[in-house]
């Protein structure tokens, strides 16, 4: 499966967010596997949040710019 630009930024936008999250409550010395885990899910919440508003020029589903 070959995904678009567009598809691979948002990807990446979507694995940023989560590496952020796991990161932050590592750094508190939280080394739990399922706290890591709910971390990672609940980071993407931001970038669904800007795929979902259709204003969104970036990866809003209303967006009409093709990369």
């Amino acid at each position: 499966m070959k995904l678009s630009k567009k598809q691979q930024e948002a990807l990446f936008s979507y694995a940023r967010a989560a590496l952020a999250a796991v990161a932050a409550v590592v750094a508190t010395g939280n080394f739990n596997v399922e706290d890591l885990l709910k971390a990672a899910v609940i980071a993407v919440l931001p970038p669904v949040l800007r795929w979902a508003n259709p204003k969104d020029k970036a990866f809003g589903r209303g967006s009409t710019k093709r990369r």
